[in-house]
């Protein structure tokens, strides 16, 4: 039986602002995100999903409202995801004691070096901070082409970008 084993570093750290100054967002945990991956090779398996969901994304908005909503997109900016994989991220609904309009989640989605949005439809709002406030993010790799993957440690930097 073959062992193989892959160390992900998902440093999420960067966010950039392209919106008014009083607009931020934070990550409940500022720290890289550690994913070890150890698989047999057995025949009849199913496909390998190793998932992440320690992160909460904060944000803080002010959007007159005669403005646009405001949107959050993710990319990929260093590093890059290693063959016969692909990393998925989710945003969970909002959860917290917000009065104001937190946004809308989207669908799982791929991350990749183009920006994909992450949440929009952003209005005025305080989301809160730390865990169990905001939305819970969810970071899954998964496996698609077995025959390419290669043992080793890769770090990935992701980006989380609003604008309006």
């Amino acid at each position: 039986m073959k062992k193989l084993i892959i160390i992900f570093w998902i440093l999420l750290l960067s966010t950039t602002y392209v919106s008014n100054a009083q607009n931020s967002i934070t990550l409940s945990k500022g720290e890289p995100i550690y994913m070890n991956f150890t698989s047999s090779f057995d025949a009849g398996l199913p496909k390998k999903i190793i998932t992440d969901n320690s992160q909460w994304l904060n944000y803080t908005t002010l959007v007159h409202p005669s403005d646009p909503t405001i949107s959050i997109s993710i990319e990929l900016v260093s590093g890059s995801i290693p063959e016969g994989m692909e990393l998925q991220v989710e945003a969970s609904p909002y959860i917290g004691m917000s009065r104001g309009k937190p946004g809308r989640a989207s669908k799982k989605i791929t991350v990749s070096h183009m920006p994909r949005i992450l949440i929009d439809n952003i209005g005025t709002c305080y989301t809160g901070s730390g865990r169990n406030e905001g939305h819970r993010l969810t970071f899954s790799f998964v496996i698609t082409d077995y025959s390419k993957i290669q043992s080793g440690i890769n770090s990935i930097y992701l980006q989380y970008t609003i604008t309006q």
